[in-house]
């Protein structure tokens, strides 16, 4: 055999077996790379927020303008929240195929909501009601444990 096709062939061979090597030792990182981030990100997380929560839309009045439920006073719907449970999305949770909701975002306080089902503020505005109460935070700061409701009331005292 010709001497430059063994030279050839051995320099190949501790070539390939340099690779081969190198792409064991990588694997080897990545393994570890992969274990850590299974450890840190998945089995380390907080657990998931979900919550069976009630929302209630109290028309109080204006229920004949509204375009979904149309003269119906007040209406429930049990939805529940994950990931997100504020108030705000357990809102948006109880819209899906039922009303609409329109609303708006300002950076000091969050979401505004300005018209539910067709029936919008003026004088009058949604007042959020959490188990009863009026809340003292926003929808979108508002969090909902489970069993929670709230209420999204017509609220017509300025007129």
């Amino acid at each position: 055999m010709n001497e430059n096709v063994v030279q050839i062939g051995v320099a190949l061979v501790i070539v390939n077996l340099v690779a081969w090597g190198g792409f064991t030792m990588l694997q080897d990182d990545d393994t570890n790379e992969i274990i850590k981030y299974i450890t840190e990100t998945v089995y380390e997380q907080e657990e998931l927020a979900i919550a069976n929560v009630t929302v209630n839309l109290d028309y109080n009045g204006a229920e004949v303008n509204a375009t979904a439920n149309t003269n119906i006073t007040t209406v429930q719907y049990n939805v529940t929240v994950i990931g997100d449970n504020s108030a705000f999305n357990a809102t948006l949770e109880a819209g899906k195929g039922n009303f609409q909701v329109t609303f708006s975002w300002h950076p000091s306080f969050g979401v505004f909501i300005e018209e539910i089902d067709g029936i919008a503020g003026g004088c009058a505005y949604w007042q959020l009601l959490h188990n009863g109460e009026s809340s003292m935070v926003g929808a979108s700061t508002l969090l909902l444990a489970e069993g929670d409701s709230i209420t999204w009331n017509y609220n017509t005292d300025y007129c």
